[in-house]
């Protein structure tokens, strides 16, 4: 059940992400690339076509997919950074929280706003501060934040006192967040040239030796089972190392 709703989120996120014809260009890119690799190294077109169609889609996620996603966080971040500022600079001004909220609506994107309207919603209809909704961020001191913010609502106080540090370290979370993504981005950059190396051996063999390499490629069981599960292995884990790099999350 939860790999069910595991694979429905990650195609909705797809379909979020990216347009029909983007989708279907990317893939295609992909596919051409691993189908002409595959059919040097292994000589099979049928072989070279299955696994080209599933190679394509895991590196379409795993690259297209996950940076998008990150860069889409990312921003998102900076916009809420940009929602905690306006709510702070409000409430030091005297304003209340509901005209705060509405104030600070106008200065972010769309789907921060959204979920700013949902906390305005629930505030003019029950008389209550739910910010629950922001929690999908994994942004931990957004969530103190709102904690302050709900204390602010219930009990008032000074708010120059209640924010000023939570403030300080929303901006210093984003930025261990953008350090740690640049740290990992360089590291990934250099394992991404030597499995590149390592990838092109193949083809190096096929040009360079190309009778020994047709001889290899005589014995097709053993050589379409070398070839695929080589492929398999830069594919699976290229993937693992986008996985790594995607994750920006510090424990403060």
């Amino acid at each position: 059940m939860q790999q069910q709703k595991g694979k429905q989120s990650i195609w909705k996120d797809v379909k979020i992400l990216f347009s029909g014809w983007s989708i279907a260009g990317c893939l295609l890119i992909l596919f051409a690339i691993s189908y002409a690799y595959l059919i040097v190294a292994s000589g099979n077109k049928w072989l070279s076509l299955i696994a080209s169609l599933l190679g394509s889609v895991i590196l379409f996620l795993a690259f297209f997919v996950r940076n998008k996603k990150t860069r889409v966080y990312q921003n998102q971040l900076t916009e809420l950074l940009k929602y905690a500022t306006t709510m702070s600079f409000f409430l030091r001004s005297g304003k209340n929280v509901f005209y705060s909220l509405e104030e600070s609506k106008k200065c972010v994107d769309l789907t921060i706003q959204q979920d700013i309207e949902k906390t305005i919603d629930i505030l003019q209809k029950e008389a209550r501060l739910d910010t629950s909704h922001f929690e999908k961020y994994d942004f931990p001191a957004l969530h103190q934040f709102h904690r302050i913010l709900n204390i602010k609502y219930e009990k008032g106080g000074n708010a120059e006192e209640l924010f000023g540090q939570v403030l300080k370290s929303m901006n210093f979370e984003i930025s261990k967040r953008d350090e740690l993504y640049r740290k990992k981005k360089d590291i990934a950059t250099q394992i991404y040239m030597l499995v590149g190396i390592v990838a092109i051996m193949p083809l190096l063999l096929a040009s360079l030796t190309y009778n020994l390499y047709q001889q290899f490629l005589s014995y097709s069981i053993a050589s379409n089972v070398i070839v695929i599960s080589f492929y398999a292995a830069i594919i699976f884990n290229l993937h693992a190392l986008q996985k790594k790099l995607s994750d920006i999350s510090i424990r403060l």
